[in-house]
């Protein structure tokens, strides 16, 4: 009976203190939580495991706070209002706790051979010059980031890291094989060693001096490509050898960092990987990894000006991506295909990379590791423009792994992003493939805290697809999420998806506005499982909501699952399974998991628990209100 009265009453406080349909998310939680007798400030996943060098504090400010991961996220999408590379890696720094790179400016001179070549534009040997020079100055950063480290040791980093981002590397949970349990062990405990060995190894990695080469490369590269936007377009009667190019040449030159070319206003192709390619216009194709800082480039840099062109490479760190260096890709016009096997298109590993394309609509595809991806660095695919495809299988799509950022931002167009089909999930379905993607946050279980994965859109009708793991979620003391600003959009995945956070992460989708609709199996929209915080938020629109079991706002193992859909809309909810959604909360190892299901306002449709205009709970952690509502629908079974 007090606890029934205590429901009227918190519920009339609310209808009296202002319209029902301004009540704020705030206010909402603050609401469910008292009910099931607990408060906002109290609700913490802190965690007494050791901290490891790659912890980062946004992740454990997530935990601790978890009703308050809208506005943490908030926040982060605030610091990302950048125009340049430059002031992408000003407005980044904070989120792998460095801080802003001011490069020094050493001021030596290279002995350029293009000084006195008459068939180079003046404006293109200038911005030649100011990427020569700064190649000089990030390359004193970049040996400062591995002084601590001889040249067997980073053999083994740079040999040893792409392999934890292949097919095959998944460290879900324990592998079960047909080997005998002595093999087993044995092989575990080779694999422990490596792995320590590795980390520590990669502890000792300055990641603020990679972080100055890198800002110092991208500095140069947007004067660089403002001086060559400024060129008339013109052809060349320049040669290179057969090996690195030909048709529209311009100058070719060999530099102690590697070949420089310039490309003229007709077709080229491009064979071999460059640190330096500028190209003037044309439909070019690029059979080489350009902009990356593959066959031991430690900095690449690619521009091109104009035309629809084609980029395709075998080889990894290819299209604005590195290991160990800084490789950098512009393409200014046109409409642009992308296509290459592994760790490209804007991935950075021990390093950094950007692939940033201005103006076209453009196809991204590539395998494992690709489309904004950071480990032990970073990596950001910029596109401004244009209805956009990438497909991709395997940790990619604004992947964060350990110590890492990985970022997808879009500006406009209704783009898709595919994630399905190459390593099966066979700890839970041999129909289903793991994708760890679309904004996800992975951690090297047990030992090694992971990194963010941010995937940002501003505006378009959007399809997001994934399998098992995606669609903002995260894994071990990481940070996954998406940021949805506006759109009409379409989430499809299977599990742990849409705002999943798995064993002691954090999770966020934030939809914030658009006709939206939400397709999961499981473990999805807004769930939190093993003392991890999942968070939907869908701020406006008339929503749908499409799953079977464990979802929409379903804490378990103690953790927390929070969905909430915010203003006056006519929603709708679907569930298979009533017993664990919409506010589902359990008892696990003597403690509470919680889940809050909230929708503050509309018309709304429901099958499964929830109920227009009602409150239900069906255990004592978890939590349904349709507001506006009353609590004396509340049955004694369900007190």
């Amino acid at each position: 009976m007090i606890r029934k009265v205590f429901f009227i009453i918190a519920i009339f406080g609310i209808i009296f203190a202002k319209e029902p349909d301004v009540i704020s998310r705030d206010e909402a939680i603050t609401i469910a939580l008292e009910a099931l007798k607990m408060s906002p400030d109290k609700l913490s996943l802190k965690s007494d495991i050791d901290v490891d060098s790659f912890r980062l504090s946004v992740v454990d400010l997530c935990m601790e706070r978890p009703t308050e991961l809208p506005e943490i996220i908030d926040s982060l999408a605030d610091e990302l209002e950048f125009t340049t590379g430059a002031s992408f890696f000003s407005a980044i720094a904070g989120f792998l706790d460095i801080k802003p790179a001011t490069p020094p400016l050493y001021g030596k001179q290279s002995k350029n051979p293009w000084a006195n070549e008459k068939n180079v534009p003046p404006k293109i040997r200038k911005a030649l010059d100011i990427l020569m020079e700064a190649f000089y100055d990030a390359n004193v950063s970049l040996e400062s980031a591995f002084e601590e480290l001889d040249s067997f040791q980073l053999d083994t980093l740079f040999s040893r890291a792409p392999e934890y981002l292949t097919p095959g590397a998944e460290k879900l949970a324990d592998e079960v094989d047909e080997s005998t349990l002595e093999e087993m062990d044995k092989q575990e405990l080779l694999e422990e060693k490596q792995d320590e060995r590795f980390f520590t190894l990669a502890s000792r990695v300055n990641q603020q001096k990679l972080l100055e080469s890198a800002t110092r490369i991208a500095q140069s590269t947007w004067k660089a490509k403002d001086l060559s936007t400024a060129v008339k377009s013109r052809e060349g009667n320049g040669i290179a050898p057969d090996t690195i190019a030909f048709g529209d040449i311009i100058y070719y030159a060999e530099t102690e960092f590697g070949p420089v070319i310039i490309g003229g206003a007709g077709p080229t192709v491009y064979l071999s990987p460059c640190a330096i390619i500028i190209d003037l216009g044309g439909d070019d194709e690029y059979r080489c990894a350009a902009g990356g800082t593959a066959n031991s480039l430690k900095f690449a840099v690619a521009i091109d000006l104009d035309g629809n062109d084609v980029y395709w490479s075998e080889s990894s760190f290819a299209h604005g991506a590195a290991l160990g260096g800084v490789g950098i890709l512009l393409d200014l016009k046109g409409n642009d295909h992308y296509r290459s096997l592994h760790h490209s298109q804007g991935t950075g590993i021990l390093g950094w990379g950007i692939l940033w394309d201005y103006d076209g609509d453009d196809v991204y595809v590539g395998h494992t590791a690709v489309q904004g991806v950071g480990f032990l660095g970073g990596g950001l695919l910029y596109d401004a423009t244009g209805n956009d495809r990438y497909e991709a299988h395997l940790y990619s799509q604004a992947f964060g792994f350990v110590g890492g950022l990985g970022m997808i931002y879009e500006l406009e167009g209704n783009d898709s992003y595919i994630c399905t089909g190459a390593s099966v999930d066979k700890l839970r379905y041999a129909d289903h493939h793991v994708t760890l993607s679309q904004g996800f946050g992975y951690g090297y279980r047990p030992d090694w805290s992971g990194g963010i994965g941010f995937l940002m859109e501003h505006s378009g009708n959007d399809v997001y697809t994934s399998d098992i793991f995606g669609q903002a979620a995260s894994y071990w003391f990481a940070l996954g999420t998406i940021y949805d600003i506006h759109g009409n959009d379409n989430y499809i995945s299977y599990q742990y998806a849409q705002g999943s956070g798995v064993h002691l992460a954090a999770a966020a989708l934030i939809d914030l506005q658009g006709n939206d609709a939400y397709v999961a199996h499981g473990v999805s929209q807004g769930c939190g499982h093993d003392l991890a915080i999942g968070f939907l938020n869908d701020r406006s629109g008339d929503d749908n909501y499409v799953t079977w079991d464990l979802a929409q706002g379903a804490g378990n193992a103690n953790g927390i699952g929070i969905l909430v859909d915010e203003k006056v809309s006519e929603d709708a909810y679907v569930a298979k399974r009533e017993y664990n959604v919409q506010g589902y909360g359990n008892w696990r190892r003597s403690f509470g998991s919680v889940g809050l299901m909230l929708d503050l306002g509309g018309d709304d449709a429901y099958a499964g628990k929830g109920e227009q205009g009602k409150w239900w709970s069906w255990s004592n952690y978890g939590l349904g209100i349709d507001f506006p509502a009353g609590a004396d629908n509340l049955t004694e079974s369900q007190k």
